[in-house]
C-alpha cells in the first residue's frame, strides 16, 4: 500500500504540476489565438483539427491504453521485460502503418465534403503529424506502464513551450493556422525524441516483431480501439458538422465556450492518469483496498467540478466578454449551456477507468458506442436546423447517457458509498452561487475570487474538507518518504 501511496503521489504532484503549467499556458496562449484569428478563421482552424480528431482513433485502435495496461501487468512477472519489448515493438510498427491509413482517410474525407482547397492543404498537413504521434504514442505508454508519468509530464510541458513559442512567432508573421499546425508538428517532434530518449534511459528498447501476433493484438486492444472511436466522434464531430452546415464563424463561436470547458478538466485528467496504470497493478495485488480509493476520489472530484459548473452558468456572459471579446458575444449562450459537461465528464472519465481497471473494458466500449450513437444521430438530425445551440445541448445530454450507464453498471459499488459529505458540500455550492450572482456585475475577476474564498472556507466549517483529508495527504507523504529513504 506505501508504495502506491508513493507512486500515486509521485505521478500525481508531477502530473498535476505539468498539467496545470500547460493548461495555463495552453489556455491563455488558446485565448490569443481566438482573439488574434478571429471568428471565422478560428472556425476553420477548428474544423482542421475536428477533422483530424475524427480520424485520429485509426492510427491508434486501442492499442496506448492496451499497452498501458499490459506492460503495468507484465513489469512484474519472470519474463517481463522481454515480453514488454516484443509488445514495444509490435505496437510501434502497427501504428505507424495505421497512421499513414488515417492521413489517407483524413484528407480524403475533406475532399468529399467539399471543404475548401485551403483547408484540404491544412487537413493533410496536420495529417502528417499523426505520423510522429505514432512514436510518441507508443514509447509513452511504455513508460506510463512502467509508473513514470513524471517523465512524461515534464516533456509534455516541453511541447507545450515549443508550441507557444513558435505558434506566437507564427502569428507574429502573419502566417495564420497554418504556422499553428506547423508549430504543433515541431513540438510533437521535440515531445517524440524527449520520451524516446526517456525509455531508453530505463533501459527499454523495442524488441523482435511477431508479425503472426498483430491479429490478436488488434483484437485484444479492439474494445480500447471502439472507445477511442466513439470518444472521438462524441468531441468533434459537431465542430465538423458546424463547419460544413453553418460555415466559419459559428463553428468559432462555438469552439471558443467548448475549449474553455474542456480546459477545465485538468484535475480529472491528471488523477486518472496518473491513478490508472497504479490502479491496474492494485486491482492485482490488493483488490480490496480500491472501494475507499474510489469513494475518496469520486468525493474530491465533485467537490470541484459543482462549483465550476454553477459558476460558469452564472458568469458565462461576462467571462466570454473579458477574454475573447465583442466578436464572441454569441459564445456566452454556449458556454452557459456546455459548462455543464464539466461534472458529468469528471464522473465518466473516472468511472470509465474504474470499470477497465476491473478488466470490464468491453462493457465501457458498449457504453460509449450507446453515448456516441446518440450523439452521431441528434447531431445528424439537429445541428443543419438549429445550428450550435443544438450542438452544445447535444454535447452535455452525450455524456449525461455516458454516466447514467457507468452508474447502473456499478450500482452496486456505489450503494456500499457513503455520500454525506456531498449534502454538505451541495449547500456550500449554494451559498457560492447565491454570492456569484448578487455580485455578477462586479469585475469577472472579483467575482470568482468572492466566490471561491466563500466556497472554500464553507467546505472547512462544515467539515467536509477537514482531518481525514490532512491524515490522507500526510499519509501519502510518509509513505514517500519512507520509500525513498535508503533500505
Amino acid at each position: 500500500m506505501q508504495q502506491l501511496a508513493n507512486t500515486v503521489l509521485r505521478n500525481s504532484i508531477a502530473g498535476l504540476v505539468a498539467q496545470i503549467a500547460i493548461k495555463l499556458l495552453s489556455f491563455a496562449f488558446s485565448v490569443l489565438i481566438i482573439r488574434q484569428l478571429g471568428a471565422g478563421d478560428f472556425g476553420q482552424y477548428a474544423a482542421v483539427i475536428g477533422f483530424g480528431t475524427v480520424f485520429l482513433f485509426i492510427a491508434d485502435l486501442g492499442l496506448a491504453p492496451y499497452t498501458v495496461r499490459e506492460v503495468a501487468r507484465l513489469r512484474d512477472t519472470p519474463d517481463g521485460q522481454a515480453r514488454i519489448r516484443d509488445l514495444y515493438a509490435d505496437v510501434l510498427a502497427l501504428r505507424l502503418i495505421l497512421a499513414l491509413v488515417a492521413g489517407l482517410l483524413v484528407t480524403s474525407a475533406a475532399i468529399l465534403t467539399g471543404r475548401p482547397t485551403m483547408m484540404i492543404g491544412a487537413i493533410a498537413l496536420n495529417a502528417l503529424t499523426v505520423l510522429v504521434y505514432a512514436v510518441h504514442g507508443s514509447t509513452e505508454a511504455v513508460l506510463a506502464g512502467h509508473e513514470r508519468l513524471d517523465l512524461t509530464a515534464g516533456v509534455q510541458v516541453v511541447n507545450q513551450l515549443v508550441f507557444v513559442c513558435l505558434g506566437g512567432l507564427a502569428l507574429w508573421l502573419g502566417l495564420g493556422y497554418y504556422g499553428l499546425i506547423i508549430a504543433t508538428m515541431a513540438g510533437v517532434v521535440v515531445m517524440t525524441a524527449l520520451v524516446v530518449r526517456a525509455v531508453r534511459n530505463l533501459g527499454l528498447r523495442p524488441g523482435r516483431l511477431t508479425r503472426q501476433g498483430w491479429i490478436p493484438l488488434l483484437r485484444a486492444a479492439f474494445p480500447f480501439g471502439v472507445i477511442g472511436l466513439t470518444l472521438g466522434i462524441s468531441y468533434r464531430f459537431d465542430t465538423v458538422l458546424l463547419n460544413i452546415f453553418s460555415g466559419d464563424r459559428p463553428t468559432g463561436h462555438y469552439n471558443a465556450a467548448y475549449n474553455l470547458v474542456f480546459a477545465l478538466v485538468t484535475l480529472s485528467n491528471v488523477l486518472n492518469t496518473a491513478l490508472y496504470p497504479s490502479l491496474s497493478r492494485q486491482a492485482v495485488t490488493n483488490p480490496g483496498s480500491l472501494p475507499k480509493i474510489y469513494e475518496r476520489l469520486l468525493r474530491y472530484l465533485l467537490l470541484v467540478a459543482l462549483p465550476i459548473a454553477v459558476g460558469g452558468f452564472i458568469l458565462a456572459r461576462p467571462l466570454v466578454g473579458f477574454l475573447f471579446g465583442p466578436e464572441y458575444g454569441p459564445s456566452a449562450t454556449l458556454l452557459a449551456i456546455l459548462i455543464w459537461v464539466v461534472p458529468l465528464m469528471f464522473l465518466s472519465e473516472f468511472l470509465g477507468y474504474v470499470v477497465v481497471i476491473a478488466g470490464r473494458e468491453a462493457l465501457v466500449a458498449r457504453a460509449i458506442v450507446v453515448s456516441s450513437s446518440v450523439n452521431i444521430v441528434a447531431n445528424l438530425l439537429l445541428i443543419p436546423r438549429y445550428g450550435t445551440l443544438a450542438a452544445a445541448t447535444i454535447t452535455v445530454v452525450t455524456e449525461l447517457v455516458l454516466v447514467g450507464q457507468y452508474l447502473w453498471l456499478m450500482r452496486d459499488l456505489l450503494g456500499q458509498m457513503r455520500w454525506g459529505a456531498l449534502s454538505r458540500s451541495a449547500a456550500a455550492v449554494v451559498a457560492m452561487a447565491t454570492l456569484v450572482y448578487a455580485f455578477q456585475d462586479l469585475p469577472v475577476l472579483v467575482t470568482v475570487a468572492m466566490g471561491g474564498a466563500l466556497y472554500a472556507s464553507l467546505l472547512l466549517a462544515m467539515r467536509v474538507i477537514g482531518p481525514d483529508e490532512a491524515a490522507f495527504v500526510r499519509g501519502l507523504i510518509a509513505a514517500r518518504r519512507a520509500t525513498a529513504e535508503p533500505s
